[in-house]
């Protein structure tokens, strides 16, 4: 954070400098400290993408969930092939109980992405959600085909009771 204080003070004009710097308070859990750096970031740069999705992910942390959607739907905007702003857009529509528009998000991001196990297993939580658990299973032993270390989809089928 240091690194990223000196490059603010040396260029108070860098996005990428405030991006980092917001990225790096949200996934230490200081989402308050991370915001007003990425709202910066973007007001520097205002089609930048990646401060769209740090914002996002640090309003998701805060339960701030429509105003998460919102920037991950700028970020899409901004690049229509950003499988990870589906997926996390997804996982903010499933926490919502709008299954269904999870799926869609998480359709999206597997087309995007075939080889996205996470997309994948939260495709396969949504499924869980809403009582299709054939279709969960799939989507787990999807995400484990691709990934055969990925804990998640294994501790989501032990659940089932499906063994591995």
């Amino acid at each position: 954070m240091d690194d990223y204080d000196k490059a603010i003070a040396l260029n108070p004009n860098d996005a990428l400098a405030y991006n980092n710097r917001g990225s790096g308070y949200y996934k230490n859990g200081e989402h308050d400290r991370a915001l007003p750096d990425l709202d910066k970031a973007i007001a520097l740069n205002p089609n930048y993408v990646n401060a769209y999705a740090n914002r996002a992910a640090a309003y998701f942390s805060k339960g701030e969930y429509d105003r998460a959607i919102a920037d991950f739907d700028k970020a899409i905007a901004l690049n229509p092939n950003y499988a990870l702003a589906y997926n996390n857009r997804g996982a903010i529509y499933d926490k919502k109980g709008q299954h269904d528009r999870a799926m869609d998000d998480y359709d999206k991001a597997i087309a995007l992405n075939p080889n996205d196990a996470l997309a994948y297993n939260n495709r396969g939580v949504a499924y869980s959600n809403k009582g299709e658990v054939n279709r969960a299973i799939a989507d787990y032993r999807k995400a484990l085909e691709i990934d055969p270390y990925y804990s998640t989809p294994k501790n989501n089928l032990k659940r089932l009771g499906v063994s591995l």
